[in-house]
């Protein structure tokens, strides 16, 4: 007699063999016998166009092709109002607050360089609190350079995308690459899988025993390629030799520029179209002379490209069960930039060149990630047009080392020279104390020791600097702390200002002074080029653009948003808390497409 039981049995086995053969039909027999596929990872790709403002993309997007810029505008996520919300927009500064989501106050990378009051020295944002070893070792001989003592990111006091990353899924891997070595160890966050920069002395990508004892060894390919050497005796043309440079940017030989890179005993890389690159023999005889002027050129972004694609072969990038992190920035937009300014055929030049760029990564990205990545690019600053050019109205240039030996005289006249000579009013030497600017750092025990009070020393050099005809006002750390405004001018603008400023300064880090120019005017140590790093509208305006997985194709978004959106952003996309330390929300919710 069959029992219930028994008839039980049966239906299931053949309910069974019915799911088994159509599993088997529609999966196909491989699949027979072996647990579902884990669902797959993700890559996310965070792209840094140091020094690309934030105009450049409405400007020049006429000329840009349809699969870069915009195809990531028209099928992403633009954000084409996004403003730095604090004062020193520097490079250091601004790449800890893209990948913190924090401003300076908060992460403690106030400038590149600053006094560090407790060593009695001038400390740089990727110097790291001890010694380490450039991996692989520097070439005998080479000229001496700061880093020579290594870099790490010990003066980063926020937690990271990366670092959130790390912790949430120990098989997710974070790659921090650039030619900066600040850009690419404060990207990187505390620990990341790599971190390399590029090192102009021999051309080599490197990293530091801080990350690893030994270079990766994908990068030691990459390097003993001899993709670097692929400009020699070769020339910088335009991108677009058809194209009018000149009506969609400036003259080819504006006033103010600067030269590039240039010996005058050995080479120049020139002013103007074509832009040299050393031939051979001089590359052998002064090495540093070519593998700058790989940086100060389209080449060195090239390059990074390249170094870039092998990293995501090698380390299976987004091909794996977790999501995956690449950082990537892109030094030679700031170093162009910086030489021949905004306005320049260069600078158009390099930011086609981006465009295509980004239709290059994309192109790679499909093939071997296909709606498994997502991209989000933006940039650390602006930049101030060239003073010379006189595109804002009282633009000007002005000798930082200059200003501050006049202050040091008003000073002098003010509380008059004690019988053993002037006092030492700065912390450092003029040339030192000049590279610090607009921060000025107080010589504390001199002041103290003439019986002076340093907050009153503060308030006279303060009103001093303000009331220079070029400057728009200056701040003491009472002013900061207390949250009042020096007398006369607008106070609802210094206001503003004020507040960009408490959101760049960290106590212990910053001066007792902070100097703001007025718009259009560049205090600087250089009689040619330009700089970034006021809280002006031209160095604080940046893009923001996403595309890809979970990222809706919403547009363009013309409101205001704070560029602190970008780690968040990042977070979202990884599928991870925004870092502990972030001020602001996701620029979108994302979509699973």
């Amino acid at each position: 007699m069959t029992t219930p039981l028994r008839y039980g049995a049966i239906f299931l086995a053949s309910a069974g063999l019915v799911v088994g053969l159509w599993f088997v039909l529609e999966r196909g027999p491989a699949s027979v016998g072996h647990a579902p596929p884990k669902p797959p990872g993700k890559l996310v790709v965070l792209i840094v166009f140091d020094q690309m403002r934030g105009d450049y993309l409405a400007r020049w997007s006429g000329q840009f092709g349809d699969n870069g810029f915009e195809r990531m505008k028209k099928n992403g996520v633009w954000c084409s109002d996004v403003r730095i919300p604090y004062a020193c927009t520097s490079t250091g500064p601004s790449h800890a607050s893209i990948i913190t989501g924090a401003p300076p106050s908060v992460h403690g990378i106030v400038e590149n360089d600053w006094y560090d009051r407790a060593s009695g020295s001038r400390v740089y944002c990727a110097q790291p609190l001890r010694p380490y070893e450039r991996v692989p070792p520097a070439p005998k001989g080479a000229p001496a350079r700061g880093s020579d003592i290594g870099f790490a990111p010990d003066r980063l006091l926020a937690e990271t995308v990366g670092d959130k990353l790390l912790a949430a899924n120990e098989k997710s891997r974070v790659v921090s690459l650039s030619i900066k070595d600040r850009t690419a160890v404060l990207l990187g966050g505390k620990k990341p899988t790599a971190a390399y920069c590029f090192d102009s002395r021999d051309g080599v990508f490197h990293t530091g025993s801080y990350y690893r004892p030994a270079v990766h060894s994908w990068v030691e390919e990459f390097n003993a390629s001899g993709r670097v050497n692929d400009w020699l005796g070769k020339d910088w043309t335009r991108f677009k030799p058809d194209l009018d440079y000149e009506k969609l940017s400036g003259p080819d030989n504006g006033a103010g520029e600067a030269t590039g890179v240039d010996d005058l005993a050995t080479f120049n890389q020139k002013r103007t179209f074509p832009h040299p690159f050393p031939t051979k023999p001089i590359m052998q005889a002064r090495p540093k002379l070519y593998y700058a002027s790989v940086e100060m050129s389209p080449a060195g972004n090239d390059l990074l490209l390249d170094l870039a694609k092998k990293a995501i072969v090698a380390e299976k990038l987004g091909d794996g069960e977790a999501a995956d992190l690449l950082c990537l920035s892109f030094s030679s937009n700031d170093l162009i930039g910086h030489a021949w300014g905004p306005d320049s055929q260069e600078a158009l030049d390099i930011t086609l060149r981006s465009d295509a760029l980004i239709a290059d990564l994309l192109a790679y990205l499909d093939e071997k990630l296909p709606e498994r990545y997502s991209l989000v690019v933006t940039s650390d600053h602006g930049v101030c047009p060239l003073p010379e050019q006189k595109r804002i109205e009282g633009a000007a240039r002005k000798s930082v080392r200059d200003l501050l030996p006049q202050l040091a005289l008003a000073l002098d006249e003010a509380y008059g020279v004690p019988p053993g000579g002037p006092t030492r009013w700065f912390e450092l030497e003029d040339r030192d104390n000049s590279d610090l600017f607009p921060w000025l750092y107080l010589n504390r025990k001199a002041i103290e020791a003439r019986k002076l009070k340093v907050a009153t020393v503060a308030d006279f050099a303060a009103q001093w600097i303000g009331n220079r005809p070029f400057m728009f006002t200056a701040f003491t750390r009472g002013h900061i702390e207390s949250g009042t405004l020096p007398l006369g001018g607008n106070a609802e603008e210094k206001k503003a200002l004020l507040d960009r400023v408490k959101l760049a300064y960290h106590p212990e880090r910053c001066g007792d002074v902070i100097a703001i120019p007025k718009p259009g005017v560049l205090v600087t140590g250089y009689p040619e080029g330009t700089s970034h790093g006021s809280p002006h509208r031209y160095d604080t305006h940046v893009p923001v653009v996403a595309f890809g997985r979970g990222v809706p194709s919403s547009g363009k978004v013309d409101a205001v948003k704070s560029s602190l959106i970008v780690a968040p952003t990042l977070a979202a996309l990884l599928g991870v808390e925004p870092p502990s330390s972030a001020r602001e929300k996701a620029a979108f919710d994302v979509v699973e497409k």
